[in-house]
């Protein structure tokens, strides 16, 4: 019995091994650019614990956004007009309007963004996004305020501003790290040859593959 299981964990373990090397080979690839649609406007706000001593007020900007068969990006308003509401919709209420237009589920992109993008854009301008190639998951963005937004590569937005979005920069570190993990952990699984512990090393890469999959 005990053979059969460990059989099947090193089996299995090839495969999660397998997802690991092609969610890093993802982030390596050069991304595919598009313009999407702003959908929506969220911030998420709270506090955060920064030490033992206290914790730090934080606010997270995200844009919702989704694809469109505009071939050149605008904005709603010109450099002079000034949006006198100041008001934006919720992302239910956004999303149910946008549907109602669709014949298919909409496929929405939740994106953090900087608070000067959050603030520049509105609901209904255009945003340019990057993604992976592989797993279509956001690496980077511009917008049109930015010089050369619309031919602007991610290695140059890397390099120009590094620090603009730390959140988007943590997503592609933590997807490499969980990576080589999982094929780290499919070694230790074929190498370890006790029982209990081959197996209690599969059990934590399943977590690890889970959360990539899923979450990175």
């Amino acid at each position: 019995m005990e053979r059969k299981i460990l059989l099947f964990a090193k089996l299995m373990s090839i495969c999660f091994a397998g997802i690991g090397l092609f969610s890093l080979i993802d982030t390596w690839l050069t991304p595919e650019s598009q313009i999407q649609y702003v959908l929506a406007h969220e911030s998420e706000m709270g506090y955060r614990s920064s030490s033992k001593y206290g914790a730090n007020h934080y606010r997270d900007n995200y844009l919702h956004c989704i694809p469109f068969r505009s071939r050149m990006p605008y904005h709603l308003r010109t450099t002079g007009e000034i949006d006198t509401l100041l008001t934006y919709a919720d992302v239910a209420v956004r999303y149910a309007e946008a549907q109602q237009m669709q014949q298919e589920p909409l496929v929405v992109s939740k994106i953090p963004v900087d608070q000067q993008t959050y603030y520049d854009l509105e609901d209904g301008d255009s945003i340019r996004l990057f993604f992976s190639p592989l797993r279509n998951k956001p690496r980077g963005y511009t917008q049109y305020r930015w010089p050369f937004w619309l031919t602007l590569s991610e290695k140059q937005l890397k390099k120009d501003m590094p620090c603009l979005n730390p959140v988007l920069s943590q997503w592609v570190l933590t997807t490499q790290v969980f990576a080589f993990l999982a094929m780290l952990l499919c070694l230790i699984t074929w190498w370890v040859k006790p029982f209990h512990i081959s197996v209690g090393v599969f059990v934590f890469n399943c977590v690890i593959t889970s959360l990539l999959y899923w979450l990175y």
